[in-house]
Formats: C-alpha cells, sequence, structure tokens
C-alpha cells in the first residue's frame, strides 16, 4: 500500500471511530436530558394543574430547548402521562393471584390506590383536558386507559373460561362496570377513594360478574 493510500485508509478509519464515539457520548446526553424534562414535569405538578403547565415551562424548569421535548413527545399530554407512569412503584408488578377473581380485585386496588394518590389530581385534570382535544385524547387514552382495561378484560375473559365469571357476560361491559363508579368518584368526589371504599370496593364489584 502506498504512503498516500495508507494515509487515506488511516484518515477514514480515525474519522469513523470520532463518529462513533460522537454517537456514543451522545446518547447518554440525549437519555439525560429526557430524565430532566420527566422530572421537571413532576416537579411542576406539584405547584401547578395540567391545564396551567406549558411546554416552556417543563423546557425552563428542565434547562433544554422546546425542539428537545418536540423530539421525545408529540404534545404536552404525552410528556406528563410518560412522567407519571415513569414514577416510582407506578408500573410495579401485580403478586401472583391464585385466580382470576383475584387478579380483577388486585387490578382494581391497584387503581384506586393510584387514583386516590397524589397523580388522582394530575389524571383527573389529563382526563378533562382529553375530552376538548382529539390527540390528548388519544394519548390518554393508549398509554393510561388501553392498558388498564385490557389487562382487566383479559382477566375477566381467563375467568369466564375457568367458570369463575358468568359465560356469555361481555367482558367490555363488564370492564366498564367494575371501574366506572371509582372513575365517578374521582371525578364527582375524589376523597370518597378512601380506605374503607378500597377495602371494599374491589371484591363485591367482582362478585358482580361472578358465575
Amino acid at each position: 500500500m502506498s504512503t498516500t493510500a495508507k494515509k487515506s485508509s488511516e484518515a477514514k478509519n480515525s474519522d469513523s471511530s470520532a463518529a462513533n464515539s460522537n454517537v456514543r457520548k451522545g446518547r447518554p446526553r440525549s437519555e439525560k436530558s429526557k430524565n430532566a424534562i420527566l422530572k421537571a414535569t413532576n416537579n411542576l405538578l406539584l405547584h401547578m394543574s395540567v391545564q396551567e403547565l406549558s411546554i416552556e415551562a417543563i423546557a425552563k424548569k428542565a434547562k433544554v430547548g422546546k425542539t428537545t421535548i418536540y423530539r421525545w413527545w408529540p404534545n404536552k399530554t404525552a410528556v406528563v402521562m410518560d412522567a407519571l407512569i415513569n414514577q416510582p412503584g407506578i408500573q410495579s408488578p401485580l403478586p401472583t393471584p391464585k385466580n382470576n377473581t383475584e387478579a380483577v380485585v388486585m387490578q382494581l386496588d391497584k387503581l384506586i390506590r393510584l387514583l386516590a394518590s397524589k397523580n388522582g389530581a394530575t389524571i383527573a385534570q389529563l382526563f378533562s383536558e382529553a375530552q376538548g382535544n382529539d390527540k390528548a385524547r388519544k394519548v390518554f387514552t393508549d398509554t393510561f386507559i388501553a392498558p388498564m382495561v385490557d389487562a382487566i378484560e383479559f382477566s375477566i375473559q381467563e375467568g369466564i373460561e375457568g367458570k369463575e365469571f358468568r359465560r356469555g357476560i361481555d367482558t367490555k361491559m363488564a370492564v366498564d362496570i367494575l371501574v366506572g363508579p371509582i372513575f365517578f368518584r374521582l371525578l364527582a368526589n375524589p376523597d370518597s377513594l378512601d380506605d374503607k371504599f378500597r377495602d371494599t370496593y374491589p371484591k363485591e364489584a367482582a362478585a358482580l360478574i361472578s358465575a
């Protein structure tokens, strides 16, 4: 290999190494920015409502540009939902249930605990904001409602097949019957999502669809 060709090859390898190095260095910075945005969002929601929150406020608190936020999320609702579900304990798996009835009871108990916590107000505000905004509604439904409904509906279907729940019951309607009163209390009187309700409602609700 000529000296010129050798130098050219070394230069290409050097450029390639530098590019790879930049990629490796860029990823941690991006992840760091994302985490800063989620943390800033949760901190701001301690002092203001979802309606009062803005992308500008999040960017300022996280010390990033608005373009950085939009690189990760399409709108404010998506940022808030991601910040919410990434809080410690929110996505913790439930213990293994003995049967499908217990699975439904556990799922309803977890939902009540979440909505009765400080995050309940945020979820209620997201629910309200989603009513007049198609994009916000899609994010709220896809991120929060759909996974919850799917999990409960799966347990109900398994329970029907295992003869724990009434055969022929519409599983989607059954989910509405079970979670409807919980969301009604969240929106109408959040304080009613108390320990007494949590201790009694999940079992009584599951009994409504038992075989």
